[in-house]
């Protein structure tokens, strides 16, 4: 499975980017594709594993999204709470 970085996510639109890790390219991915326990946010900085589908455009977009963890971006060794 894809893993990459969550770059993006409005929650009012549902909607955001993913940065995939091997090619740097960006993905779609949007609310109803996020799948663990009923959360539908992501937020930017989380790490995630996700497959590659179809729009309706016919365009990529993630879908079956999975968090799996967070970019340690504030220097700081000490864990980021999870939001659930």
């Amino acid at each position: 499975m894809p893993r990459g970085i969550v770059r993006t996510f409005d929650s009012t639109r549902g909607s955001g980017t993913i940065e995939d890790e091997d090619t740097g390219r960006e993905i779609r991915v949007f609310r109803e594709s996020i799948g663990e326990g009923g959360v539908r946010e992501l937020y930017p900085g989380d790490i995630v594993e996700y497959a590659v589908g179809r729009n309706r455009r016919g365009g990529s977009m993630a879908t079956n999204v999975v968090k799996v963890g967070w970019e340690e971006d504030d220097g700081d060794d000490s864990p980021r709470e999870w939001s659930f």
